[in-house]
């Protein structure tokens, strides 16, 4: 299989998250609109954010792709026109659709749009694929079940000219490629419309039918058991495999993350990816990068292993945090090298701290005098969106301050 450069694809729940990534080297960015995606609950874009969306991605080399890959009831579906005349004046790069009534309606208001194939269609094989594409599918984004050896195998089988994209990075779910129930039955939220209450990351016992009195747990953990609740994808480490399969885009989830985490997983994978690309070996700083993110234990997927023997967080489900996201440099002055920056944690003047710049990995820094918006010197930073000044030699706009752990 020749080694091509797949395009990094990073989550934008928001407009905030959009930009950040696209700072941080995203070739490509997925987001929906208030209605019609699958992360109901991200605050998601507005017609008008969409376009200055777009807009910003453009001017920056990169792409924006729409979610509309729910799976709606004949209902819902009326809605679908109107969202669609909506944005008619900011059409994206692609729509990501697993419905095809949707895709058929789309393709009806706009019929130059180019398709993408979601993950929640459950594409496993070459013959799906060539079915997609004889359908109008520029690209298929591949069922998270499969391996690196079936992905190969899809790509020597499938049209040459249908692109396949696959997660690489960010929460697994227990249902096949999301498709659940759970959040329906206990809740009434539908999951496949965008509404999943996450109920796999709760904690479950057992009940056997002539002891209703006696809760068991399924793992020997006096707390109770996770055993619905799976280990988050990291394949940062497998850029050989990853470039070798021919995958055309390698996808990171997480649109209801944190702007901070939209930045620093993407920048890692483009690091990774131009290394590997380079023939660089692989640098381990980046590791640290994606541990300093908001995130459970971390696994490979089905990529090579039976998810059953280390997919699944027996222990408590809660995120390993981020580290704290003190601000970003919203401009800067090299005479001075003064850094007018945008709070969004507080910090405390005389510390350490770490700068993170899009292509590099995060480096220590001192943290002397800040300075308020007339210049005044202050001890810390307590007001919420705060703009303050500070010394950092070297900094750029769009610069990352976080706390520093030594």
């Amino acid at each position: 299989m020749k080694r091509t450069e797949p395009e990094i694809l990073s989550p934008a729940g928001n407009p905030e998250k959009l930009r950040f990534a696209v700072d941080y080297g995203a070739d490509a960015v997925y987001c929906a609109l208030k209605d019609f995606g699958m992360r109901a609950a991200s605050d998601n874009f507005t017609p008008e954010e969409l376009a200055d969306g777009i807009k910003y991605a453009h001017g920056h080399g990169a792409k924006v792709y729409l979610t509309l890959n729910t799976m709606p009831s004949e209902l819902k579906m009326r809605e679908l026109p109107s969202v669609l005349d909506s944005i008619s004046h900011c059409v994206p790069d692609a729509f990501i659709i697993s419905d095809p009534g949707v895709m058929l309606t789309v393709k009806k208001r706009f019929p130059q749009a180019i398709i993408h194939l979601s993950t929640q269609a459950s594409t496993v094989n070459a013959e799906g694929c060539r079915f997609w594409y004889e359908n109008g599918v520029k690209r298929i984004v591949l069922a998270r079940e499969l391996t690196i050896d079936a992905i190969r195998a899809i790509r020597d089988n499938a049209p040459p000219e249908l692109e396949l994209e696959a997660f690489v990075h960010g929460a697994m779910c227990i249902s096949y490629s999301g498709r659940c129930l759970l959040s329906n039955h206990f809740t009434g939220r539908n999951a496949n419309e965008g509404r999943c209450a996450q109920p796999c990351r709760w904690k479950y016992y057992l009940r056997e039918e002539k002891r209703p009195d006696e809760l068991i747990t399924a793992e020997q953990f006096s707390e109770g058991t996770y055993i619905f609740s799976s280990k988050d994808l990291c394949m940062l480490e497998h850029m050989d495999d990853l470039c070798s399969c021919g995958l055309s885009s390698l996808k990171i989830e997480g649109r209801m993350k944190s702007a901070y985490y939209a930045a620093c997983v993407t920048n890692a994978y483009k690091c990774a990816l131009k290394d590997h690309m380079a023939g660089r070996p692989f640098d381990t700083a980046l590791l640290a990068e994606v541990e300093g993110v908001s995130h459970r234990e971390y696994h490979t997927g089905f990529y090579y292993d039976d998810p059953a023997e280390n997919a699944v967080t027996v222990t408590e489900p809660g995120y390993i945090c981020d580290k704290p996201f003190y601000c970003y440099v919203i401009s800067y002055d090299a005479s001075t090298s003064l850094a007018r920056c945008f709070q969004k944690n507080k910090m405390f003047a005389n510390t350490k701290a770490e700068l993170l710049t899009p292509g590099k990995t995060g480096r220590v820094i001192d943290i002397g005098d800040i300075y308020d918006e007339n210049m005044e010197p202050i001890d810390s930073t307590p007001r919420p969106k705060q703009e303050f000044f500070i010394k950092i030699p070297g900094a750029k706009p769009g610069d990352i301050i976080r706390a520093y752990d030594n």
